[in-house]
């Protein structure tokens, strides 16, 4: 992993959006560590760091679109939009109740291959639901750019169907280099690690 990614994963600790602890995460489910990107708004130099890695993910996979997952991901795919010039698309919580009755807001056609832009794949569950819509408008997704991936099933559950995600970090990178920054302790590390291996989701979960 290349310093930039490392000094990167230290800012973003540094910004809150890493956190240890006992966290509440959805639906009651516990966790040792919360990744929370929606912070980074508040920080234009992290968020456009964070972006510029993603686009160098981006720019390997051949796209026509960007559609970053509400909400978290969107700021990141506005910014990969605007410096790499690639139209983007945005996929909205609910259908349009009047006017147009959209789900997706932008300009696309049937047939042309979309990007989807993640903040962090756990289950996969988020991410799954943005390219139900995708696929079901016509466009073609077989990738996604995600900033992490907690390694907890996610990745499988989305190559089940038909995206291979890339990732910033995995988890275990992650608290690695944290470890390594006198930010967070080994038994901190084993924690999360440990976490990792007991709670693991599959293709019949939908959980994000």
């Amino acid at each position: 992993m290349h310093s930039e990614l490392e000094k990167l994963a230290v800012q973003l600790f540094d910004a809150g959006a890493v956190r240890f602890g006992d966290i509440e995460a959805k639906i009651g489910r516990h966790t040792p560590i919360y990744f929370d990107l929606r912070v980074v708004v508040s920080h234009p130099r992290i968020m456009r760091a964070v972006a510029q890695e993603l686009q160098k993910l981006a720019s390997q996979i051949p796209h026509d679109l960007l559609c970053g997952v509400p909400y978290a991901a969107l700021p990141l795919a506005a910014v990969m939009s605007v410096t790499s010039n690639t139209p983007m698309i945005m996929r909205r919580k609910e259908t349009k109740l009047y006017a147009t009755k959209k789900i997706l807001e932008g300009i696309y056609r049937k047939g042309q291959n979309c990007l989807v832009v993640e903040d962090v794949v756990t289950s996969g569950g988020s991410l799954l639901e943005t390219l139900e819509t995708l696929r079901t408008e016509g466009l073609t997704v077989s990738h996604a750019v995600v900033v992490l991936d907690r390694e907890q099933g996610g990745a499988s559950v989305l190559k089940a169907n038909g995206v291979r995600i890339h990732s910033l970090f995995t988890l275990p990178e992650l608290v690695e280099i944290l470890k390594n920054s006198g930010k967070i302790s080994q038994k901190t590390v084993n924690i999360v690690l440990e976490h990792i291996k007991e709670c693991q989701f599959g293709v019949k979960d939908n959980l994000e």
